[in-house]
């Protein structure tokens, strides 16, 4: 495995934590937490705080503030997995699943670009901006370059390997070429032995 694959799946496996503690904030801290191994984490953030408060001020229901929570969670869920998916095929799949590294992690920062729009919306307009801004933002711009990353280095590894598909067309057409000439050939002696 090349050394800069080490260093991507380092990366993409820090972001992907990251993603995911977000998500388990979003999901758990307004419901008062969760019970694991008998301790009760993600209790009464006050990351969370600040943005119930913001929803609180901009008017918003119980009943919406669940389903935002619930949105912001889904979309960091969503951006870690599709971030897993990338770094396992960028950093051991094969040509083919190198390829679909790029578009994966292109839809991790999507995801993650879009809760961050929510996150930022809701708590400028509310007047909170506290440490769940700073983490968003934080988890945009990681994920976001991470994708650039991707990108840019499978780009640079296929630039300098040969394109298999001109190669094909190149034989392809050397050997039609080949046939047609022998062809010719073939018909210019088969005319002269037929000629009186």
């Amino acid at each position: 495995m090349n050394p800069s694959r080490h260093l991507y799946a380092v990366m993409m496996t820090f972001w992907m934590v990251l993603l995911v503690m977000l998500a388990m904030v979003f999901t758990y801290a307004p419901q008062g937490g969760v019970s694991v191994l008998g301790l009760n984490v993600f209790a009464h953030s006050a990351l969370v705080d600040s943005h119930m408060t913001a929803m609180a001020a901009i008017g918003l229901s119980d009943t919406v503030r669940s389903v935002v929570f619930g949105l912001l969670g889904g979309l960091h869920f969503g951006a870690a997995g599709l971030l897993l998916f990338a770094m396992l095929f960028f950093v051991f799949g094969e040509e083919d699943e190198q390829r679909d590294a790029g578009p994966l992690s292109d839809g991790a920062a999507g995801c993650t670009v879009l809760a961050g729009a929510v996150t930022i919306v809701i708590g400028l307009a509310g007047g909170q901006a506290g440490g769940l801004l700073f983490l968003q933002l934080l988890a945009i711009a990681g994920v976001v370059l991470t994708a650039l990353f991707v990108t840019r280095a499978k780009s640079s590894e296929t630039e300098g390997q040969p394109d298999a598909a001109r190669d094909l067309d190149d034989v392809i057409a050397d050997h039609a070429a080949a046939n047609a000439a022998f062809s010719a050939r073939l018909a210019n002696l088969s005319r002269r032995e037929f000629q009186p």
